[in-house]
C-alpha cells in the first residue's frame, strides 16, 4: 500500500463509514464461507467477498486494497470485544434492544436508499483538476514527508556496496539482487512511497536531510542491519500536495458529494407524498 493512500486513508475512511453506514458482520460457521476467508478470530470468519461489497464502486485498486485492509482490522478488533462480551455473559437491556431495532430499520433504510442510485458516479479529470485548485489549502503535508527507496542488509556485503555505488538507481540494485525479499513493516525493502520523516530513526533522518534528491546515501549502520536510502523527494510541513498525490482523495470526496446529492433528491421525491405534522414546542419539555 502506497504512504501516500495511507495518509489519506483515515479521511476516506471516514467518509466511507459515515455515508454509507457499513456493518461488516462475517460469517460465524466456516461452511457458510465463500472460500476467500481473509481473517478469522475463532470460528467467525470475514471474506474478501463481504469486504468487497463495503467498498464504493470506482475506487481505484490502490484505494480499495487499502479500505479493506482498515474494514478488515477493524473487524478483527470487533469481534474480539463481541466473544468476550458473550463468554462473561453480558446481554442487552430493554432499551439498549430498542437501539438494535432502530439500527435495523436504518439498515432497511439504507437497503432501500441503495436500490434506488444510479452509482453511476463518474467523476472527470477536469473536475478533479476543478476541485484542487479550489481546495488547494486541503491537500498539504501535516509533516515534514519523504520519498525515499531503502533497502536494509543484515551485513556490510562488500559487492553490494559497490554495485551501488556504481549505480544510480537502487531500485534496480534491489531488483536485481532481492527480487525474492518480500517487504515487511519491520525490514522494509524498495520503493517507500511518501512517510513522514519523524518515522524513521535518528541516524537515518539526518542522513535524508543532508541527501540531494536522487542522491543515494549508506551504508548507514543502526540495530536493524546496514540501511542504504535514495532520496526520491523532500517535501516541507505545510506544502501544498501535488494534484496527482491527492488525486485518489479527491475522486473518493466527489463520488461522496455526488451519492449524497442524489439521496437528497430521493428524499425530496419522496417527502412530497406523506402528510408531516411537528409540534416544535414539545422539544421544550421535560
Amino acid at each position: 500500500m502506497s504512504p501516500v493512500i495511507t495518509n489519506n486513508i483515515k479521511v476516506i475512511l471516514s467518509l466511507l463509514l459515515i455515508s454509507t453506514g457499513i456493518l461488516i458482520t462475517g460469517c460465524t460457521n466456516k461452511s457458510n464461507s465463500k472460500g476467500n476467508v481473509v481473517a478469522q478470530v475463532n470460528e467467525a470468519q470475514i471474506t474478501n467477498t463481504e469486504l468487497e461489497a463495503a467498498i464504493p464502486e470506482g475506487s481505484s485498486p490502490e484505494v480499495k486494497l487499502a479500505l479493506k485492509r482498515n474494514l478488515m482490522e477493524k473487524w478483527i478488533e470487533e469481534e474480539i470485544f463481541y466473544q468476550v462480551a458473550l463468554e462473561e455473559g453480558l446481554s442487552l437491556s430493554e432499551q439498549e434492544m430498542l437501539l438494535v431495532k432502530n439500527y435495523e430499520k436504518r439498515l432497511l433504510v439504507q437497503k432501500y436508499i441503495d436500490t434506488r442510485l444510479s452509482h453511476n458516479y463518474r467523476i472527470l479529470d477536469q473536475e478533479v483538476e476543478d476541485y484542487y485548485n479550489k481546495h488547494q489549502r486541503e491537500f498539504v503535508w501535516d509533516d515534514e514527508t519523504v520519498h525515499i527507496i531503502h533497502l536494509v542488509l543484515d551485513n556490510d556485503d562488500s559487492a553490494i556496496k559497490s554495485e551501488i555505488r556504481q549505480s544510480k538507481d537502487l531500485m534496480e540494485v534491489i531488483k536485481k539482487n532481492f527480487f525474492d525479499q518480500q517487504s515487511t513493516p519491520e525490514r522494509p525493502i524498495g520503493d517507500l512511497g511518501y512517510q513522514k520523516l519523524s518515522e524513521f530513526p535518528n541516524m537515518i533522518q539526518r542522513r535524508i536531510r543532508n541527501l540531494k534528491t536522487g542522491n543515494i546515501s549508506g551504508p548507514i549502520k543502526t540495530n536493524y542491519g546496514y540501511h542504504y536510502i535514495q532520496l526520491l523527494d523532500f517535501q516541507k510541513k505545510g506544502a501544498i500536495k501535488e494534484i496527482d498525490l491527492a488525486r485518489d482523495e479527491i475522486y473518493m470526496r466527489l463520488q461522496f458529494f455526488n451519492r449524497n446529492e442524489e439521496i437528497k433528491n430521493i428524499k425530496q421525491s419522496l417527502r412530497s407524498g406523506f402528510t408531516i405534522q411537528t409540534d416544535l414546542s414539545k422539544l421544550s419539555e421535560h
